[in-house]
């Protein structure tokens, strides 16, 4: 690889500024050129990227930066290179990405180029869950102010409020082997291995294994949400009580009232919504896997 396209979002990670130069410095070591831009908007991240002539681009930011970019990366099919720079940073952990830039850097020449599943929401591409109900209230709650002062803890505190006020509706399914109507509190269909700051999708869940993975739970109290939460940590709601599972490569949702959908921290759509998955749709720079 000769050259780079390095986009940096100067308000991830709640403004907290990513040490660009380490990772400039590496690439200058290397002979690599770097066009390395700061733009405001998503809008104008979209536009280098659809006029660049460089051999891939390099993203500084989290979930949030990256979703508005999808469309673009995947028509232009140019090799993603994600620089976690945001406060959960849940795609670069189910890519299992270095953090440091020297590291981050080193994949550049080191790493090689793979390609990972996209789940739609209606049309709209997502990288790691799309969730109904609860989450999207705790979504709404995490303020610019919060993850700045509280980083990822503002996940479990946002958590907490949302529980005190979420509103429970009916769902009925399409796709996989679900095929009933129940009362919700909260819905989760899975792309990627992690969302929302490290909980886990699905035990069993990856980014190519052209599987969307649900988990639909009930109203509980506050002491019952307690004890759900490990089981949601660690993918194992399927463990759970109560808690509905299932996969499949399409899975449509309609609920009573309709609710938002919320995927990567931003807002996609609304139900009734239909999710596909597309196989391999987005090229991405990892570390190479060891042989034995």
């Amino acid at each position: 690889m000769r050259d780079l396209l390095l986009i940096e979002n100067p308000h991830s990670g709640g403004g907290k500024h990513w040490e660009a130069e380490p990772f400039l410095e590496k690439l200058r070591q290397a002979a690599i050129e770097v066009r390395h831009e700061k733009p405001e908007t998503p809008e104008e991240c979209v536009h280098l990227i659809e006029k660049t002539d460089a051999e891939a681009v390099a993203v500084a930011g989290g979930d949030g930066t990256l979703n508005p970019l999808l469309p673009t990366l995947i028509e232009r099919q140019l090799p993603l290179l994600v620089l976690p720079a945001g406060t959960a940073n849940d795609f670069a952990r189910s890519l299992e990405m270095p953090e440091t830039p020297e590291e981050l850097a080193g994949l550049v020449t080191g790493g090689e180029i793979t390609a990972v599943d996209v789940g739609y929401a209606n049309g709209k591409p997502f990288l790691n869950a799309a969730s109904i109900g609860m989450t999207n209230t705790i979504s709404r709650l995490q303020t610019k102010e919060r993850k700045s002062r509280l980083g990822v803890l503002s996940y479990a505190v946002s958590a907490i409020e949302a529980g005190r006020t979420a509103r429970s509706f009916v769902a009925s399914f399409e796709g996989g082997e679900a095929r009933e109507n129940m009362r919700c509190i909260q819905l989760l269909v899975g792309n990627g291995r992690f969302y929302g700051g490290g909980m886990t999708v699905h035990a069993d869940a990856t980014l190519t294994d052209g599987l969307l993975h649900l988990y639909a739970a009930v109203p509980r109290s506050m002491f019952g949400m307690a004890a759900l939460l490990p089981f949601l940590r660690f993918g194992r709601a399927d463990l759970a009580p109560e808690v509905l599972c299932d996969e499949g490569t399409e899975i449509a949702i309609t609920t009573v009232p309709a609710r938002h959908v919320f995927a990567d921290g931003e807002e996609l759509t609304q139900t009734p919504v239909r999710f596909r998955v597309a196989r391999r749709a987005l090229k991405v720079i990892v570390p190479r896997k060891e042989t034995t």
